[in-house]
């Protein structure tokens, strides 16, 4: 770690917001505990989207329809003039972060009062709008793609489906200042070179452009600040995603509109096989990113905090056998195996 990067660490470390620290020790009273499967379907969070409907702080409204006709909801919150828009499960097997979503409309719309500062800061510099399955028909069958067989992740330009077409509209009505692109990773990415899994990556993503745009400096700067706040509770279990262009990716395209987009990827976690506790950090790490976006604190952060996150590698497996004695028609050669079992599940990343 440079010398650069360890004291803003540290300083960060001494300043950290004491409201996320409660949030973090508090968390489970915002948990949304009708989603506690691995698999989030678009009948799980039908009951949940009507009783936002209910609530005076929410606005709901149903913004197209997949495919297969299932109805793709925005959600809206917040009169600040400050615009963040989050979309999840444009795949529809990683829905770790739809989860973290509901949650934090549990945490908007309690009644406690131990928050209310926080909460009024949030809702009056910033409107919040959300679409927290983006892919039904995908999510119906566990699946990457949508019904077409397509990646709507590769679908930014042409538009062809439904789905992707709908997330672009909304995004050319709202024009938001800042994006979250909210996915899930292979869980078994290591943090560069070292044994730690990766946790959480994140990402600025590119533009394309040889120079990086505004939208691409004040995302690059907030990542840092969620950086270095979320080693406190992840300490070296945070890495950066692969940050080569992707001309077709919405994240590369909504930040090549000017929308400061952030790439938020869940990974892998000692024995969270359902992901709870991953579903635990992308609260917090997205309340961390609200307060930093309404107090503009992220503009202070150096950007060689950003550029010095490590970037994913493949160094972990569930299992290996080494020094085995493997037979080829007769010929007898030793080999390591290498064994994830995670594959044998139907989930997908990135």
């Amino acid at each position: 770690m440079s010398k650069i990067l360890f004291i803003l660490l540290i300083s960060t470390q001494l300043t950290f917001t004491q409201t996320v620290q409660d949030l973090f020790n508090e968390y489970h009273f915002f948990v949304e505990k009708n989603l506690n499967k691995r698999e989030v379907k678009h009948k799980d969070i039908l009951p949940l989207i009507n009783k936002l409907k209910n609530s005076k702080l929410f606005s709901v409204e149903k913004v197209g329809s997949s495919l297969q006709n299932r109805d793709i909801f925005l959600i809206r919150f917040g009169k600040g003039e400050t615009k963040v828009f989050l979309w999840s499960q444009m795949h529809g097997d990683e829905s770790t972060a739809t989860m973290a979503l509901f949650d934090l409309f549990n945490f908007f719309g309690s009644s406690t009062e131990n928050f209310k500062q926080f909460k009024d800061l949030l809702l009056n510099k910033i409107s919040f709008y959300v679409i927290p399955m983006v892919n039904p028909d995908g999510a119906e069958i566990n699946d990457r793609r949508n019904a077409l067989g397509i990646d709507l992740n590769r679908d930014a330009i042409a538009a062809q489906s439904p789905e992707s077409s709908i997330l672009r509209n909304v995004f050319n009505q709202i024009k938001p200042d800042f994006g979250f692109n909210l996915h899930d990773q292979y869980p078994r990415y290591s943090v560069g070179k070292t044994k730690k899994t990766a946790a959480i990556s994140f990402l600025a993503p590119s533009t394309g452009e040889t120079e990086p745009t505004k939208s691409q400096l004040n995302a690059s700067r907030l990542i840092g600040e969620l950086f270095l706040s979320l080693n406190k509770f992840i300490p070296g279990h945070i890495a950066k995603y692969s940050d080569e262009y992707e001309p077709r990716a919405f994240g590369d395209n909504f930040q090549k509109w000017g929308s400061g987009t952030i790439l938020i990827e869940s990974g892998g976690w000692k024995n969270d096989p359902r992901k709870q506790f991953i579903r635990k950090l992308n609260f917090i790490t997205l309340l961390r990113a609200f307060e930093s976006i309404a107090s503009e604190s992220f503009k202070k952060i150096d950007l060689n905090v950003y550029s010095e996150i490590p970037f994913n590698e493949r160094n972990h497996y569930d299992l290996i056998l080494r020094n085995l004695t493997m037979d080829y028609f007769g010929f007898l050669y030793k080999a390591d195996l290498a064994i994830n079992i995670w594959f044998r599940n139907k989930i997908s990343f990135g």
